[in-house]
Order: C-alpha cells, then structure tokens, then sequence
C-alpha cells in the first residue's frame, strides 16, 4: 500500500487553473480595498501619500493575499477572512512604517485597513462559494 507524500493533501485540488483564478479573486480583492482606501487618502492633506503608495500595495497586498487565502483555503468563510485581511493589514503597514511613515499614521491605517478589508474579503469570499476553496 502506497501512503502519500507529505503534504500532498495540501497541494490537491490546487491546479494551474484553480490557482490562477485564486490569483485573479485576490487581485479582485486588493484592487476594491485600493480604491476605498485612495478615497480614504483623499479626505484630508495629512492623509495624503504618493501615487506609488497604491501601484504597491496592490502588488504587495495581491501577493500576501494570495498566501495567505493557501494557507487557510480549509477554513471556514470568516476564519478565512480575517487571516486574509490581517495579514495583509499588518504586513502593508510593516512595509510602510520601514519606509519611513509616521508611526500614527501606520497605525491608524492598520485598522483602516483592517476594516476596509474585512467586509470586502467577506463578501466577495461569500459571492464565490465554497466551490472555488475545496
């Protein structure tokens, strides 16, 4: 009897196809946080960041998410959720307070992004269903 490899059951289910369009479904994400949270920029001069600030963070944020949606691709919608929207909260702003942003800022739009995140990456994981995760 042949016993499998391991972690192989990680890895199954997960084809070029499936991982592209988890790849596609993340970007989605990131780019609807990126454009609430450019608005969010705009409401005041103090807020304001370079046009830079928002070419990388959907880069770096798809990215994150990306890992972060294979590590909890088992786990239930708001498990899932708040890995992802943590994860790449907190890591964005660790990036940004090593770029040299004020550290009230980098905490302030830790829970703004937090909390810009959660409800996208709630409902567009809730539009997709279960089927894109198995």
């Amino acid at each position: 009897m042949r016993t499998a490899r391991p972690g192989w059951r990680f890895w199954q289910g997960l084809t070029p196809r499936n991982l592209a369009l988890l790849l596609l479904l993340v970007l989605v994400i990131i780019s609807l946080f990126a454009l609430v949270d450019y608005l969010a920029h705009s409401l005041s001069k103090e807020y304001a960041v370079p046009s830079y600030y928002f070419r990388n963070k959907v880069i770096f944020g798809t990215l994150i998410g990306f890992a972060a949606c294979l590590l909890t691709r088992n786990r239930g919608l708001f498990t899932r959720s708040l890995a992802f929207s943590s994860s790449v909260s907190v890591l964005l702003q660790v990036r940004y307070f090593l770029e040299g942003y004020p550290p009230d800022f980098v905490v302030t739009f830790l829970f703004i992004h937090f909390l810009i995140l959660l409800p996208v990456s709630l409902l567009v994981f809730r539009l997709v269903g279960e089927r894109m995760w198995k």
